[in-house]
C-alpha cells in the first residue's frame, strides 16, 4: 500500500506541521489529508503498560475514578449499539476491542450477539471473566490473533489510542469474515466544542490519546485499509457526573474552582448521570471489501 495518507502510514512523505504542544507532546497534522496525531511511542507494549494501567480505571485524572461505578451505562451503550445496526447485520460472533471488564460487550451478548474482548489490563480482563463470564483476552490489538472469524469487530472510543494504527487495521481486517463490519466511536475533531476550545479541547490528551479524527479522515483511513463507509451518526451517551467532576479537577490548577468541585463531589450531584454534547462525538459503520 502507498503512503498517500498520514493517517494510514505515519511515516509517510507528506510535509507534516506542529499545530501546537501539548505538554511535552506535538499535535501534528498533515498538510495533505489534514489528519491530527501525535507521534506514537517507539515501544508500544511499554506505552500500554504504563497508560493504560491500574490507576487509568481507578485513579480520576485523566481516567476514571472507578470504572466499575460505570456498569450500567456502558451495558446500555452496548445494548442500544446492537440493536442500532440491527438493520445492516444480524447478530453473530463479535471482536469488542479495548473491552475494559467487558460492560459494552455484555450489552451485545443480551442483543443475541456471541463475542470475544480483547483488553490489555489484566485486572479488568479478570474482572470481567469472573463477575460477567466473559470471553476476554489480555492483549493488546496489535498482538491478538484468533483462529476464528468475525462478523463485526466494535472500538468504542479506542481507534484514537492505538500506538501502531496500520498494524492495528490490518489485525482487525484479517479477523473479519468476508462483508464483515467494523462499528467506529469517536470524538469529533472537527465538532463546533473542538473548535471552539481550540487546543484546551478535553480529548487533545496525549499519550493516553494519540489519534484525533473527523468523519472525513477518519474515513479516509478506513478507504486505505480496506472497508467502505456505511452509515454515520451521532450517540446519545450519557456520563456520571463523578467521572466529569474527576476529569475537572485534574484539569483545573485554579483552588477556587478545585474547592468548589470539591463540595460538588461530596454532593448528591454525584448520583447523577448526564447527556454528553452529541455534536462532539459520533459514530461510524464501514464494511470489509472483497
Amino acid at each position: 500500500m502507498s503512503p498517500k495518507n498520514c493517517n494510514s502510514l505515519l511515516k509517510c512523505n507528506n510535509p507534516k506541521r506542529t499545530v501546537f504542544i501539548k505538554g511535552t507532546y506535538p499535535i501534528m497534522e498533515c498538510t495533505r489529508c489534514k489528519h491530527r496525531y501525535s507521534p506514537p511511542p517507539a515501544t508500544g507494549e511499554a506505552h500500554i503498560e504504563n497508560v493504560y494501567n491500574t490507576d487509568y480505571f481507578f485513579g480520576g485524572e485523566d481516567g476514571y475514578s472507578n470504572y466499575l461505578d460505570h456498569q450500567d451505562l456502558l451495558i446500555t451503550r452496548g445494548r442500544k449499539y446492537a440493536r442500532l445496526i440491527h438493520q445492516y447485520t444480524r447478530p453473530g460472533q463479535i471482536l469488542d476491542v479495548g473491552a475494559a471488564c467487558g460492560f459494552i460487550l455484555k450489552g451485545f451478548e443480551m442483543e443475541g450477539w456471541t463475542g470475544t474482548g480483547i483488553e490489555p489490563n489484566k485486572g479488568m480482563v479478570k474482572y470481567g471473566k469472573e463477575h460477567l463470564q466473559l470471553n476476554l483476552v489480555d492483549t493488546p490489538l496489535e498482538e491478538f490473533r484468533a483462529n476464528g472469524a468475525y462478523d463485526l469487530v466494535t472500538l468504542i472510543q479506542v481507534i484514537g489510542h492505538f500506538y501502531d494504527l496500520d498494524k492495528s487495521l490490518q489485525v482487525i481486517r484479517k479477523h473479519l469474515n468476508k462483508q464483515g463490519l467494523v462499528l467506529i466511536e469517536s470524538w469529533d475533531r472537527r465538532s463546533l466544542v473542538a473548535r471552539i476550545l481550540g487546543r484546551k479541547w478535553h480529548e487533545y490528551n496525549p499519550p493516553s490519546v494519540l489519534h484525533w479524527y473527523s468523519k472525513k479522515t477518519l474515513t479516509g483511513l478506513m478507504r486505505q485499509h480496506g472497508f467502505e463507509p456505511v452509515a454515520f451518526g451521532r450517540p446519545q451517551k450519557k456520563i456520571s457526573t463523578q467521572h466529569l467532576l474527576s476529569y475537572l479537577k485534574y484539569r483545573t490548577a485554579n483552588r477556587v474552582l478545585r474547592s468548589l468541585l470539591n463540595k460538588i463531589a461530596r454532593s448528591k450531584f454525584t448520583n447523577k448521570n448526564i447527556l454528553y454534547p452529541p455534536m462532539d462525538i459520533f459514530w461510524a459503520l464501514y464494511r470489509k471489501k472483497s
